[in-house]
């Protein structure tokens, strides 16, 4: 059985115990008293004199400890300890791909000549050591490891302000963490420590019941802190237990069906949603999903108010919801395999005008409760009601669409299974015309003109026609195509495509004028979206490059069947992403490049990110069209779709079906280029 949510574990959370972003309701619970002995200051036990003492959890070793050992105590139970002195630990990383990720975060955060946080290959390992001064040590599951040794006065003080510390945003809620493990998996081991080093502070969390990951952060201060104190954690290292990021666990909550009832105003929104979901394993009697709490904590805007939480009976539940991720408790285990409603009803000032434009937007972000990434395959039913200044545009059929004195009323459903549901609205004008069964929408900001937009919507049916003889019919019966006040960029939820105002401004009169440089092969990136991150989708960030390196190499196969000088722009977008991601291919792997994470140069693990991501996975996919031929490889393209339609792909999937259309292993392209570091030839 898998007990797993390794796919978004590695996602900060927000605070631990902050005033104004905790939304609990009756009737308490054991939930919410093990969430409160996490969260607040423990009471010291009787301190003992720790002498030359050591002891490892998973992969983390503490050696040479000299100082006071305090136990934690919450009503009578000892919940761990903290030691106060000197001392030294270990880490090691025993999977070599991953090592390219963690010497580069290491070597931009933590190096440096006067740094005492050392990373070297020792015996096939890659181990971080650095000295100690202090640190928490909380443990459930398993005998929790003491020194013997004699008493001595505990410094209460010293750990008072040490635990602030850690309490701090940021750092993961260890509350919430240890409620859902003592709830579900109270046999396994969940173990986590805090540490302050001599250079930087450190925390390292075993999950052998929940996650079955083993992760290891270092901390970084406050980006501003002048205006928010909220701590940065950096990712090191993260390992799985009892499995391979090759073949990663399913998801502990599926989420099947949502139906979302949503009154919009000009900032507030008051919104029911029920979510239909199943779980994986027997015995649960707590879950997590994700919710914002605080849409803009550095702002301290945007709080998500949750009133209620009712099951299929419509009879309360309790809930503890901070740090963006609501924890529910049922009377009684879940059975795995049977589905349950959940209903949520909340409020709050959510509705943000970018640069206080027109338009507001609830994105791909966890505005409506739902499980990580690898459990969302989930179909709609939304009742959109809006200011009669705001005009909404959703993916998904078009139920109804009414305009009223009181306002404007939009309903839709989409029917096959999707990720990342959106629901805009603003100044907005659309035309749309109906084709062969495909009707497009174009909505332009603040105006626009018929002109423009008439162009794009033949454009984008010009290229879906394209993607239709080279992959299969366009997933969705309905394309919205919708204007964002902004330059540079695109996004394509189920069902649409938001672009910036370029697009709109750009001459594109025909066909080949859409493909230079920039935002025309940015258009048709977007649109490859609705295959390649909709029709078959990506499991976890791990896997992010099966959503954008298919839809950039889908692009550039736009350009390359472009009469004139169509090979020379696909040879020359090609150059154009080996010169650009050959600097950074050493930084990191392809699945591991979301962890870059540069805190004094941003930007650079920013384009790392991307050129890896979205750069050298598409050249993955143009070696191995260059070697299969148009044929083959048109045959493993339209395989992957065929077989994974509607459901989660996998790279190891793509590898396989990659060596049966060319009748070829094509074990070592992907173990030198995806999962290392090698630049595909």
């Amino acid at each position: 059985m898998s007990l797993a949510r390794p796919f978004l574990s590695a996602v900060c959370c927000l605070s631990l115990a902050i005033p104004g972003r905790s939304t609990d309701a009756a009737p308490q619970s054991s939930l919410h008293r093990n969430v409160e002995a996490y969260s607040t200051l423990p009471r010291p036990g009787g301190a003992i004199t720790a002498h030359d003492w050591g002891f490892s959890s998973g992969r983390l070793t503490f050696q040479g400890l000299n100082g006071v050992v305090t136990p934690l105590l919450s009503e009578g139970k000892v919940l761990g300890f903290h030691f106060r002195g000197s001392g030294q630990f270990s880490f090691s990383s025993t999977n070599p791909g991953e090592w390219a990720t963690f010497t580069s975060n290491h070597k931009q955060n933590l190096g440096g000549f006067s740094s005492s946080v050392k990373l070297k290959e020792l015996n096939g390992q890659m181990v971080l050591t650095e000295t100690v001064k202090s640190f928490f040590y909380w443990q459930a599951g398993a005998a929790l490891p003491m020194p013997s040794g004699e008493s001595t006065p505990a410094d209460a003080a010293a750990m008072a302000k040490e635990w602030a510390y850690f309490n701090r945003d940021g750092l993961g809620d260890r509350g919430q963490d240890f409620a859902m493990h003592l709830a579900n998996t109270p046999g396994k081991t969940l173990a986590r420590a805090e540490i302050t080093g001599t250079s930087a502070p450190f925390i390292h969390v075993l999950d052998e019941g929940g996650t079955q990951l083993e992760s290891l952060w270092s901390v970084s201060p406050p980006a501003n802190p002048v205006a928010y104190d909220g701590l940065r954690r950096v990712l090191q290292s993260q390992q799985p237990l009892g499995w391979t990021w090759k073949e990663p666990l399913s998801p502990l909550v599926n989420l099947t069906h949502v139906d979302i009832n949503l009154q919009a105003n000009l900032g507030s929104a008051n919104l029911k949603v029920e979510d239909t979901l199943v779980v994986a394993d027997q015995g649960l009697s707590v879950i997590a999903l994700d919710l914002y709490t605080l849409r803009y904590p550095e702002e301290g805007r945007g709080q998500y108010k949750v009133s209620r939480v009712l099951d299929g009976a419509g009879r309360p539940l309790p809930f503890h919801h901070r740090n963006d991720r609501i924890l529910i408790e049922f009377p009684a285990p879940l059975q795995a395999g049977e589905p349950f409603r959940l209903t949520f009803e909340y409020s709050g000032q959510i509705l943000f005008r970018p640069g206080g434009d027109s338009y507001w937007e609830l994105g791909l972000e966890p505005w409506f409760p739902q499980p990580e990434m690898g459990g969302q395959t989930y179909t709609v039913h939304a009742l959109i009601r809006t200011h009669s200044k705001d005009i909404p545009i959703s993916g998904g059929k078009t139920l109804r669409r009414e305009k009223s004195a009181d306002g404007n009323l939009l309903e839709v459903k989409v029917e096959k299974p999707i990720q990342f549901f959106t629901v805009m609205a603003g100044t907005y004008e659309f035309i749309e015309d109906t084709q062969n069964g495909l009707t497009i929408r174009v909505a332009a900001y603040g105006g626009g003109t018929n002109t423009s937009q008439k162009r794009l919507a033949d454009l984008a049916r010009q290229i879906i026609g394209f993607y239709e003889q080279i992959f299969e019919k366009f997933p969705f019966e309905e394309y919205n195509i919708v204007q964002v006040n902004d330059v540079g960029w695109g996004q394509a939820p189920p069902g649409m495509m938001k672009i910036t105002n370029e697009a709109f401004d750009g001459k594109v009169d025909d066909f080949s004028a859409l493909f230079t440089r920039g935002i025309n092969q940015r258009f048709a990136h977007e649109i490859a979206h609705q295959y390649w991150g909709h029709l078959v989708k990506m499991p976890a960030l791990e896997e992010q490059w099966l959503s954008e390196s298919f839809s950039n190499y889908a692009s550039a196969l736009v350009l390359r069947s472009m009469k004139g000088k169509g090979n020379s722009s696909y040879d020359g977008l090609l150059n154009q992403w080996r010169s650009q991601s050959t600097p950074y291919a050493r930084e990191s792997t392809i699945p591991f490049a979301n962890r870059l994470h540069w805190i004094n140069n941003p930007r650079g693990s920013y384009i790392g990110r991307a050129t890896l991501l979205y750069e050298k996975g598409g050249l993955i996919l143009a070696a191995l069209h260059r070697e299969m031929g148009d044929n083959a490889f048109a045959v493993f393209m339209k395989s992957l779709l065929a077989n994974f339609r509607w459901k989660f792909l996998t790279t190891q999937s793509v590898e396989q079906v990659a060596s049966l259309a060319a009748k070829k292993n094509y074990s070592a392209l992907f173990n030198d280029c995806y999962w290392g570091t090698q630049m595909p030839k």
